[in-house]
């Protein structure tokens, strides 16, 4: 079920070190709002901070713990696991007996309801990202008798929805697109590329051993 990739081990590593006593209600939070396609995030910034302090971890290594969480219950979600299955598929991939236990005693509680969460989500068509552009632009400050200088990019998104035609092409985008305009900062562009990092570590561990 799981590729054994070095970041999936050293994830598996790190959640085998944990309080086994508190990590149960950290997994419930996790599979409650993994099922909430509304939801940005897990844990708000105050309550990561509470909950790093709790585990004694960084912010580095609870993101680590709660990409794990998340990946786990996905991967269970799409193969349908029971949970007898998801605990020996954590113990093949390294986790300890506590934290393997907890996973599935979490997910034989809420696989029903999850898995009708992900199918009613996926139901209808998705946007597609069809063309981006951007450019710069340099806003001038006058509040000040110094004016101020600050770079600011503005990306533009288009999304379409993919349509299946048979003329030939590939069809993405045919039905016309939508176009999104962001304006971000150099902190903005940070943050941002951060979590396109994180989306890429999530398919490279789909897809590479």
């Amino acid at each position: 079920m799981f590729s054994l990739t070095k970041r999936l081990k050293e994830a598996v590593s790190l959640t085998n070190k944990l309080d086994q006593k508190r990590f149960p209600k950290v997994l419930g939070r996790v599979i409650q709002k993994l099922g909430d396609h509304q939801a940005t995030r897990i844990f708000t910034v105050d309550e990561e901070q509470q909950l790093a302090g709790i585990l004694g971890l960084d912010q580095s290594e609870l993101e680590m713990m709660l990409s794990l969480s998340r990946y786990v219950f996905e991967q269970a979600a799409y193969h349908n696991s029971s949970a007898s299955n998801l605990m020996k598929s954590l113990q093949e991939a390294g986790m300890v007996d506590t934290a393997a236990e907890a996973f599935a005693t979490v997910w034989k509680a809420s696989r029903g309801g999850m898995i009708k969460k992900l199918q009613r989500y996926t139901l209808g068509t998705p946007k597609v990202l069809t063309g981006t552009d951007w450019r710069f632009r340099l806003k001038m400050s006058t509040k000040s008798i110094e004016k101020e200088k600050e770079l600011k990019s503005v990306l533009r998104m288009t999304l379409g929805a993919p349509s299946y035609d048979t003329d030939g092409s590939d069809g993405i985008g045919a039905l016309g697109g939508e176009q999104i305009s962001l304006e971000l900062g150099k902190d903005d562009l940070v943050d941002l590329y951060s979590k396109l990092e994180k989306i890429q570590t999530q398919i490279d561990a789909l897809t590479k051993k």
